[in-house]
This record gives structure tokens, sequence and C-alpha cells, in this order.
């Protein structure tokens, strides 16, 4: 029962995505596209203390990016995305402090989604890969530039 209320759920959540049908609870791990879209979600079903989750990356360039967790009862929890922005102020002190919590912050996501098998085992898009890359400081555009 907890597969089929987490695929219902998940449904809800895609309006439009109504011909996605998810593998048997037996699958642990894929890739989904948006039918006539840009949209890519990939997918893990795990289970924790608190029973089966169905969890997902989705990634759509216009949309943005989207990280939930749908346990078995149908409880929806949000997750962290990428942060791509910070207000920058113009103190350099503060600025330096946001970039780099940013860093960190983003440096953390990106370990949470690998060990999650939400980066491996599939399609992920192009523009994530860059983006994770300069939101983490292993790319640094503005030195990349001057080069």
């Amino acid at each position: 029962m907890s597969h089929e209320v987490m695929v219902e759920k998940f449904k809800e959540l895609h309006p439009g995505w109504d011909v996605i049908e998810l593998p048997p609870k037996g699958s642990s791990s894929g890739a989904i596209r948006q039918p006539e879209g840009s949209g890519l979600i990939r997918y893990v079903f795990a289970e924790n203390e608190r029973g089966m989750y169905l969890e997902y990356y989705s990634f759509h360039r216009i949309w943005g990016d989207s990280h939930v967790r749908i346990h078995e009862t149908g409880e929806v929890e949000y997750l962290d995305t990428l942060q791509t922005m910070y207000v920058v102020t113009g103190d350099k002190v503060h600025d330096d402090r946001e970039r780099d919590e940013m860093y960190v912050r983003n440096q953390r996501l990106m370990t949470e989604l690998e060990d999650a098998g939400l980066l491996s085992g599939g399609p992920i898009p192009g523009s994530f890969v860059i983006n994770s890359a300069i939101v983490t400081g292993a790319v640094d555009p503005d030195k990349e530039a001057e080069g």
C-alpha cells in the first residue's frame, strides 16, 4: 500500500505528467523525463527509521529545481536545492561570508544527493553539472574569465 501512496502523491505534485509510471517497488532508482518538456527527475526509493520513502530531485530549466521526499504515509517533506544566488551588498566581508556559506551549503547538498543515489546511475542535465560546479566553488567563473 505505501508504494502506491508515494506514487500517487508524486503524480499530484506533477500535474500534466500523468503518463509517468514509476517502476515497481523493487526498483531503487531511476530517471523520468517530462513528456514534451525540458524537465528531468532523478528518484530513489529508500527506507529510514520512519519507513519507506520516495525521494527525488527535479531539474527544470523554467520552474527551477525541487527536492522532495514523499514518505509512505503520504507526508511530503521539501528538502534543500542548490542555492544559485546570494545578495551582494558591496560590503566585502559580508559578501565573502555569504558566498562562502553558499559554497559550503551546496557542497554538503551535493554530497547528500550523491549519497542518496540521486546523481548517479542515470542522466543529469548539463546545466545542473555547470551550476553545481559554480555554486560549490569547484569552478570560479571570474577566475576562469581572467585566464
